[in-house]
């Protein structure tokens, strides 16, 4: 996987170095310091830390008359007063490149991220007590055609694999496939339909899992006015899964469910805002297929020409997408945050954050409350042409 990821990446950099572009190397810093009152998200024996972080990163792009292409590359460190076993140093590469042609679009992704698994706890396992990295590489390439002047066909697939540093996490890979047809039936209104399908294998030291989803969705994108907007899709998907245990006894099972995404968004001089619904499964770090459903809502208000204010908040909630007397997991976040842009290249934030979460089949429920203070630099480096 990683000869052939640089095998693509060496090409990708030798085919744009062919032709005139400009070159621009940039950079950021984020240096954080946070006081979370429950950072183990417990209902009992509570535990307030120190956390600062700070996730350095440097960017190399190129920019041509038909093609772009990045690559960025940091250090993502992570710090703790007093719980100093979660203390991590997690590098991360990450590129990218497009191809535009009159009526064609290529693309390619590449990363190598490693991260801890408690900043994915929420959609993931909601387990906040681990210190484990995971350690995550994938490719994506894509493809994009205008079949007329309104309709367009689009085709993307992934592979990955995720490793975990300890054993209570499964290992992983995951490939998938996705195709779309868009038709543009008026200046306002677009729909079309999309179809997936995927597999996901996961290995631990109890079991092992072989998990193949499939989707068909119908799509549409209307614009109401010049501030109003909506998408959606709605759609059918099917699991089937076959897991084998520790003992090498296999154990078949499926289930048909629906998926949803929809969102309404709105975007004026002074203020924008989002709200989503979502229905949606994916692969869990333990080698589950969780089900998901989501709120989101979002708004944001410039108050001067320095000075910003916006606000987030989600209610979640995960199960098990092939035992339904699973547990039922609940999370709710709630954050908002004052922002300050002191020059061009920097400003400082401030934000607080509340988070909830509760799990039916334990009779836990746990809450934290954190204030964040970070300051963003933004390093808009040398830029020449050649």
């Amino acid at each position: 996987m990683y000869k052939i990821s640089l095998a693509v990446l060496l090409a990708a950099l030798s085919i744009s170095s062919a032709y005139a572009a400009e070159w621009s190397l940039a950079g950021s810093v984020n240096p954080s310091a946070e006081y979370d009152d429950n950072i183990f998200m417990r209902d009992e024996n509570v535990q307030g830390d120190y956390h600062f972080q700070m996730s350095p990163t440097l960017m190399v792009a190129r920019k041509a008359r038909n093609s772009e292409s990045s690559l960025s590359l940091g250090y993502s460190m992570d710090r703790y007063d007093v719980s100093r076993h979660l203390d991590q140093d997690n590098p991360f590469v990450r590129f990218n490149t497009q191809l535009q042609q009159e009526r064609v679009n290529w693309g390619l992704a590449l990363s190598y991220v490693e991260s801890s698994s408690r900043s994915e706890a929420a959609d993931d396992t909601g387990d906040f007590e681990t210190n484990s990295t995971l350690s995550t590489t994938s490719i994506s390439p894509s493809f994009g055609y205008q079949l007329t002047e309104r309709d367009s066909l689009s085709i993307s697939a992934n592979y990955s694999e995720k490793e975990s540093s300890t054993v209570d996490f499964s290992n992983s890979t995951n490939k998938s496939l996705s195709s779309s047809w868009q038709h543009q039936f008026s200046e306002r209104l677009n729909g079309g339909v999309s179809l997936s399908a995927s597999n996901n294998k996961s290995s631990s030291l109890t079991n092992s899992t072989d998990d193949n989803t499939y989707n068909v969705s119908l799509t549409s994108q209307y614009k109401l006015s010049e501030i109003w907007a909506m998408n959606g899709n709605v759609g059918l998907r099917q699991l089937d899964s076959e897991q084998t245990d520790s003992f090498g006894v296999t154990d078949n099972s499926s289930s048909t469910g629906s998926s949803l995404g929809f969102t309404v968004s709105y975007s004026a001089e002074v203020d924008s805002a989002n709200i989503s619904l979502s229905r949606s499964i994916s692969p869990s770090s333990t080698g589950e297929i969780n089900e998901q459903e989501k709120i989101s809502l979002s708004w944001s208000r410039q108050l001067t020409e320095t000075l910003s204010s916006s606000v987030r908040a989600s209610f979640q909630t995960t199960t098990s997408a092939l035992d339904e007397g699973a547990d039922k997991r609940e999370n709710i976040n709630f954050l908002p945050s004052l922002r300050w842009k002191f020059s061009p290249d920097a400003s400082l934030s401030l934000s607080y954050n509340f988070r909830q979460q509760k799990e039916s089949e334990l009779g836990t429920s746990a809450s934290s409350h954190a204030v964040m203070l970070t300051v963003n630099y933004d390093w808009h480096g040398l830029r020449f042409s050649r």
